[in-house]
């Protein structure tokens, strides 16, 4: 991984590599003074239920579910739902694959509510906000399915939507790299962000009244 400073429209942006390629399709984020979301960046994405031990879904919920209850699907720019089991969209019982809008309300069962959205026009990721309270083991702030790019800033259409943030920070994927940019100066550990650093696991990266770090998940082969 190498970190390298490019220009857009005569601006410097600091672009970094995050998360190796191994670690890069599941991960935490955590913004100070904001929250805590799950990034989850594969096309095919379960939820259900959280089990004891051998957790089977991508997105595990301490919910009456079943562990397999439901997929989440990107086809190009367009996320789905396919139920396993009982689900909702828009108060209507779906029982085939089925197309999510922004702003759609997901049931999952009698009592599992969820709110999907996609904040930005100028990408396909979408964010999953729960609303009756059901969460994981590590209570979140939501789930991000990162299709191309996570804009995290003072931005209402953000992913993660930071009011005092001066400027935006851009998580984004490359060949199987998790990358980083922003027009604002960019520090690791506390120490100016050097060109050609490879960073380690759970980096913490902190710029002008900001600071947020990233976790490596689990691994979940299961199908």
């Amino acid at each position: 991984m190498i970190s390298e400073s490019i220009v857009y429209s005569n601006r410097q942006w600091q672009e970094t590599a995050i998360v190796s390629a191994g670690q890069s399709d599941n991960f935490f984020l955590w913004v100070d003074a904001i929250g805590v979301w799950q990034v989850l960046c594969r096309d095919d994405l379960l939820i259900g239920a959280a089990a004891a031990t051998d957790e089977v879904a991508d997105i595990p919920l301490l919910a009456p579910l079943s562990r397999r209850h439901a997929r989440f699907l990107r086809q190009d720019d367009a996320w789905f739902l396919l139920p396993l089991q009982s689900c909702a969209v828009g108060g209507r019982a779906v029982t085939g694959q089925t197309l999510l809008r922004n702003g759609s309300e997901i049931q999952l069962g009698e009592r599992v509510r969820l709110r999907f959205r996609i904040p930005s026009v100028l990408s396909a990721s979408a964010r999953i906000d729960f609303l009756s309270g059901h969460q994981p083991r590590l209570s979140l702030s939501g789930v991000l399915l990162m299709a191309d790019t996570l804009l995290l800033g003072p931005r209402q259409d953000n992913h993660v939507c930071c009011p005092g943030w001066p400027d935006s920070v851009v998580l984004y994927r490359r060949q199987q790299q998790l990358l980083c940019r922003s027009r604002m100066p960019l520090t690791l550990a506390d120490e100016p962000l050097p060109d050609q650093q490879d960073l380690s696991q759970g980096a913490i990266l902190s710029g002008p009244e900001l600071r947020f770090r990233l976790e490596p998940g689990r691994t979940n082969s299961a199908v």
